[in-house]
């Protein structure tokens, strides 16, 4: 059994109902929303101008699909995919492997880097940037 499986099975049944909900409530509202804006007639008193219609479904559609999907991978238990899992320890192990050209001492996990990617050994005060390895 891999991380992310193991990581679904912890999650409770109550957080997975509370994620249904919340999905059925957007599914919901978007289909209310693309169902009064579409139902009426064109050209009635008081119905929604068709640019109205157009942007409000294309608000209302990203509330049905996200929704949707939301309450589908809380019933289900699944999550977006396995390469986020991949990605997220890939960086994670990369980022001990750093160590200081001068001392070659290890990177320790509370340095500040700057935006160009200089660090300041804690060893032995000297710059280095990670970037150029």
């Amino acid at each position: 059994m891999n991380e992310l499986e193991e990581h679904h099975k912890n999650i409770t049944k109550g957080a997975r109902i509370v994620g249904a909900i919340f999905g059925c409530v957007f599914v919901c509202v978007g289909f209310l929303v693309l169902g009064f804006l579409w139902s009426q007639p064109f050209g009635g008193f008081g119905s929604p101008p068709l640019f109205f219609r157009l942007f409000g479904s294309l608000v209302a559609i990203p509330f049905v699909a996200i929704g949707g999907f939301t309450a589908y991978s809380s019933i289900m238990g699944v999550g977006i995919s396995k390469s986020n899992l991949i990605t997220s320890s890939a960086i994670s192990t990369k980022q001990g492997s750093y160590t200081c050209p001068k001392c070659n001492a290890p990177l320790s996990d509370n340095v500040d880097v700057s935006p160009h990617g200089d660090v300041k050994c804690a060893h032995c005060d000297s710059w280095f940037n990670i970037h150029h390895e």
